[in-house]
């Protein structure tokens, strides 16, 4: 009962937290057990509450021994099945992980018909890539078909999370669900030789996770694939912008991905190149305080009057909104963050502390200020009404009002202040590297 009350409080705060979340094969996920689901893991805690968003059934879970720390907290996490596993960091030196009791309670719970939610890289980066898949996943599997003689009809499913970024507020999410597998296939292989048949069953499972997720070899090359991404978008594909089709645009990433690895490995002379121009263009860009969409031909077609017309008149009509919205919502905004940077975590769990707490503070403030507004405006039920109504659509407002203020700022740089020379350096760059991006042989769709 108070898993499924909080799963549903947990689909509000994501529908307010992120700006898009995009599903899809959520027709592949089975109602029921025994079914291991298997996820890629690039956002600590957010990853488990998106998994906890889409499904159905409860889900049980597989934590690091290390969150278990005293009697009331490992009660809360025995209400909501998270089996405890241990690591070298969670024992003490000299001794050896000893898991086998963490096996014994997955095989019971797996027993019972139920749905296991196991993240098979086994931490928690900040990065784009599939990182390497241990084994475990595999062993918990292919020994509870060992238990039931192989006839425990346990599935595998494999879902990929792609984040536009996973450590933003208001970023995009693409999740890609896979088709659930069974386990026959790798039985003779297991009976025969067990850690062959391991290590097959989590080739397999990498292999369905990296489907969907952009594959890059280090930090450097994963920020160039973002950069690439991005002028892509904004000037040789932009119906897959990010924010008009956000499913397309991470599936894009992706591809450009390994169109960007091919290139590296066929002709490193035109990718040297394309990273050089790539980060200079970007580099001139932040000097001048713009971003890619001021060099996009549909920008650069426009009226400079009629823009910044279009622009004064929109901060005119929004200003009352903006000062309204503005002083009922800037502490609840802005405490989450405050929160996460005292806390001083890594920043894997930017999102996750930034939404819980968000998820705390909110209410709290929304309730103090219909509380004020009862005791010193007016007690009517449909004025109270409509005030709580106007608190998150001002903040909005407010919201939408501070971005737009910040771009007509650069608008006006970009027209009026902006030297000739360094606009047209910027086209050339532009042109050049679309011109490189045009000699891969990979193709992009």
């Amino acid at each position: 009962m108070i898993y499924h009350f909080l799963k549903q409080l947990l689909k509000v705060a994501l529908f307010f937290f992120f700006k898009k979340i995009v599903v899809t094969g959520k027709e592949n996920i089975p109602d029921k057990g025994p079914l291991i689901i298997v996820v890629n893991h690039p956002n600590t805690l957010m990853d488990p509450l998106i998994m906890m968003s889409i499904t159905k059934q409860q889900l049980g879970f597989v934590g690091n021994a290390g969150i278990f720390i005293n009697k009331f907290v490992n009660a809360i996490f025995s209400y909501f099945n998270v089996i405890p596993i241990y690591r070298k960091k969670d024992i003490l030196p000299g001794e050896k992980p000893d898991n086998r009791k963490t096996f014994i309670k997955c095989h019971e719970y797996l027993g019972e018909g139920k749905t296991l939610l196991l993240f098979p890289e086994g931490n928690s980066y900040y990065e784009l890539k599939l990182r390497e898949i241990k084994t475990g996943v595999a062993r918990i599997a292919l020994s509870f078909e060992e238990l039931n003689n192989f006839e425990g009809n346990l599935k595998i499913l494999p879902i990929s999370l792609d984040y536009s970024d996973s450590i933003q507020f208001r970023s995009m999410i693409s999740v890609t669900v896979n088709t659930p597998f069974s386990l026959e296939n790798y039985k003779q292989t297991y009976l025969n030789k067990e850690f062959d048949g391991v290590l097959a069953l989590t080739e397999d499972i990498r292999k369905e996770l990296a489907k969907n997720i952009p594959h890059t070899s280090d930090k450097e090359q994963e920020e160039f694939l973002i950069k690439v991404h991005k002028f892509y978008t904004a000037y040789a594909e932009p119906m897959a912008d990010l924010y008009l089709n956000p499913k397309k645009s991470l599936a894009l990433r992706s591809q450009l991905s390994k169109a960007l690895n091919d290139l590296n490995e066929n002709n490193p002379e035109l990718y040297q190149d394309t990273e050089n121009k790539v980060y200079t263009f970007n580099d001139l860009l932040t000097e001048e305080g713009l971003s890619l969409g001021f060099f996009s031909d549909d920008f650069l077609k426009k009226n400079a009057f009629f823009v910044c017309l279009n622009y004064f008149l929109q901060f005119l009509l929004l200003s009352p909104f903006y000062i309204y919205g503005l002083l009922l919502n800037y502490i609840p905004y802005m405490l989450p963050s405050q929160i996460f940077k005292a806390m001083k975590l890594d920043i894997e769990y930017k999102t996750s502390v930034e939404m819980v707490s968000g998820l705390m503070i909110f209410p709290l403030f929304y309730t103090l200020e219909v509380w004020l507004f009862r005791n010193y405006i007016s007690t009517e039920f449909w004025h109270t009404f409509l005030f709580l109504l106007t608190i998150p659509i001002s903040g909005y407002i407010a919201m939408y009002y501070y971005t737009e203020i910040k771009r007509f700022l650069r608008v006006v740089h970009c027209y009026f202040f902006m030297k000739p020379v360094q606009k047209l350096k910027l086209m050339e760059l532009r042109d050049q590297i679309l011109n490189n991006l045009e000699k891969t042989d990979k193709k992009f769709f």
